[in-house]
């Protein structure tokens, strides 16, 4: 075989028959639009091939299909009757299709003439394109038909190529949906977020709390009257108070049944967990600047959540399923019937009919799969995130409207992200629930304090629990990733203090104290079960925590006269303000997200408040406008 036959070359040549297509196809369609736009100024038009692929993926199988096709008629010992009807028969709409573009590939095309006819009458013959029955000669002159077996590459690269071109429509597109197909102008990468600091601000509302607990109590799904999948989340102290959660479906309104909603719960996995404490965290900060939404970039969001210690994909793999993550997280709806306040207090109603948790547009850059027009393995991905309506009620807006405030937000140390949930998903599961009840627990007189089962209890499958209580294998694998959780949330700085009562040192982690005599009496999961432990996150969360006024906090009526200008703030407002509250300069700086040296910066004067900056301060430390 000759190198010109390589399946190399036969793949070469199928792309530039198609690149010259789309020449000729965007030039019909608008004739200056090449010499303004200069649509391949970094391809063909250059002499570089390949364009094509600069935008699309192809299939290695097609090619290979292909290439097979062409093997198999070049291997054929044609007689002129077998080629005539080839030509005819299989080659006729490839070469119709291919008919007013001029190539030095298509010899097929320029080499053929009309058959020589008499005039049937003495009138002269209207000019019109020749029937491509009538341009294939019959087998004359020999030479033809010997120079069309010689070129059967192009023949058969010319079938290939018109399949492709067919498939995808590109023999009948508008020049619009050309230029968005082929991404004629070039997409700059947006502005994106910052990475979150070690310790940030996030929302801890009950929608969010549903969204979350939905991926990893998987077993708290149930199938509603309607056959529809909902997870549902009730309030303990009012059980008219409650969350729904839903799938949608592709179209807007639609609910997916209990079936298909199960293989997206299962496709988004724990994971997606993460994902939305990273879209609370920035929502927070968002909010601070009076911003609705934010951007993403995937490769970032790959490192904050830790799969870029993922060795097993490669960064594209990882991309896309990022992207595919992110779309089924914006398919997530939520039904709110909620009204928050105490009995004889204030009240603010908070309910929200069925509307999306995050509203989500997932732009992931590449090639494209020219079949499906997807981009299979994607060199970025931008996420572009803005939350539901509940935020609108959820998120103080609401609360400001109608005097009440809700002061319903944590603090998250953002390295509990990057733990692998299939090493260490028990530690995951419990830090996620720790870190969104260490707000709702802020009025208890020991907020840190747990049982042991009633932790469990709140993350584990009620099968896994079941099981551990009868079976005693099962107790001690629970007993096992238990153990393997606390230490690992020990090694990032939680603090884990047992009970000396009900949590002897013979059943903690890693112990080797000696067992006690009767040790049988009870079993081991029993005594774990009733254990106690406080479990406190890094510092300086307990801080910050503690400084949060009351859930619901009156507020000051706005005032509606003419707005004046602001005083400039001053270094010495901000550091006095920030005393008054008791933070130290890391604290004010954990606040902001942003570091203490910039703190600093500013409260010695060495740095200049931004109007951006000047907000966050206003904001945080409550200096009044």
């Amino acid at each position: 075989m000759s190198d010109r036959d390589s399946p190399a070359n036969f793949k070469q040549t199928t792309i530039e028959l198609i690149e010259e297509f789309l020449i000729k196809r965007i030039t019909q369609i608008a004739p200056d639009y090449l010499k303004r736009e200069i649509i391949l100024s970094d391809g063909l038009l250059k002499g570089e091939p390949n364009f094509l692929e600069q935008f699309f993926q192809i299939p290695d199988g097609f090619w290979d299909m292909g290439y097979s096709w062409f093997q198999h008629h070049k291997s054929m010992n044609w007689t002129g009757q077998e080629l005539h009807d080839f030509l005819v028969n299989e080659m006729r709409p490839s070469m119709d299709l291919f008919q007013d573009v001029e190539s030095d590939k298509l010899f097929i095309l320029a080499a053929r003439k009309p058959r020589e006819e008499k005039p049937k009458s003495g009138r002269k013959k209207s000019p019109s394109r020749n029937k491509f029955e009538n341009t294939v000669p019959f087998v004359e002159p020999y030479e033809y038909m010997q120079s069309l077996i010689d070129s059967m590459h192009e023949v058969c690269a010319l079938r290939v190529a018109a399949e492709l071109i067919q498939s995808m429509n590109l023999d009948n597109l508008s020049l619009s949906t050309l230029q968005n197909l082929l991404e004629v102008t070039s997409k700059l990468a947006p502005n994106t977020e910052e990475a979150l600091p070690e310790i940030t601000g996030f929302p801890t509302p009950v929608p969010l709390r549903a969204g979350l607990e939905s991926h990893y109590r998987r077993d708290k799904w149930k199938k509603d009257t309607n056959n529809y999948a909902v997870f549902e989340s009730t309030s303990k102290s009012n059980p008219r108070n409650r969350v729904e959660v839903y799938i949608g479906g592709e179209k807007d309104g639609d609910i997916l049944a209990w079936e298909a909603a199960l293989q997206v719960i299962d496709l988004m996995g724990i994971d997606a967990a993460k994902l939305q404490l990273v879209f609370a965290s920035y929502a927070f900060n968002s909010s601070l600047n009076n911003q609705i939404k934010f951007t993403l970039k995937g490769t970032e969001v790959i490192k904050q959540i830790g799969w870029d210690k993922k060795h097993r994909l490669t960064v594209p793999e990882k991309l896309a399923k990022l992207a595919s993550i992110t779309f089924h997280l914006g398919r997530m709806l939520m039904e709110c019937t909620w009204v928050e306040g105490k009995p004889k207090g204030d009240k603010v109603d908070v309910s929200v009919s069925i509307s999306p948790l995050w509203v989500i547009e997932v732009d992931a850059r590449g090639q494209k799969n020219i079949f499906t027009g997807k981009v299979d393995n994607p060199e970025e991905v931008y996420i572009n995130v803005s939350p539901g309506p509940w935020a609108e009620k959820w998120l103080n807006r609401m609360g400001m409207k109608a005097g009440i405030a809700l002061h319903q937000f944590g603090w998250l140390a953002t390295e509990i992200l990057k733990i692998d949930p299939y090493h260490d998903e028990l530690a995951l599961k419990l830090a996620i629930h720790l870190t969104m009840i260490s707000r709702i627990k802020l009025q208890n007189k020991n907020q840190y304090e747990h049982k042991v089962g009633s932790l469990l209890e709140a993350v584990e499958l009620e099968a896994r629990i079941d099981k551990a209580h009868q079976d005693f294998r099962e107790s001690y694998n629970l007993k096992q990733r238990w153990d393997s959780a606390l230490a690992l949330l020990m090694s990032m700085n939680w603090q884990v203090i047992f009970d000396d009562t009900s949590y002897p040192k013979w059943i903690r982690p890693n112990s080797k104290a000696k067992k006690p005599s009767n040790w049988r009496k009870e079993k081991i999961i029993d005594r774990l079960w009733k254990a106690r432990l406080t479990i406190m996150p890094p510092d300086p969360i307990p801080a910050l925590l503690s400084r949060r006024t009351e859930p619901l906090l009156k507020l000051s009526p706005v005032s509606r006269t003419t707005t004046k200008s602001l005083a400039p703030l001053t270094v010495s407002q901000v550091r006095t303000a920030r005393e008054v509250k008791g933070w130290s300069q890391r604290e004010l700086a954990t606040c902001l997200g942003v570091s203490q040296k910039l703190v600093s910066m500013i409260e010695r004067g060495d740095r200049t408040i931004t109007p951006k900056l000047e907000a966050k301060l206003r904001k945080v430390l409550e200096i009044p406008d």
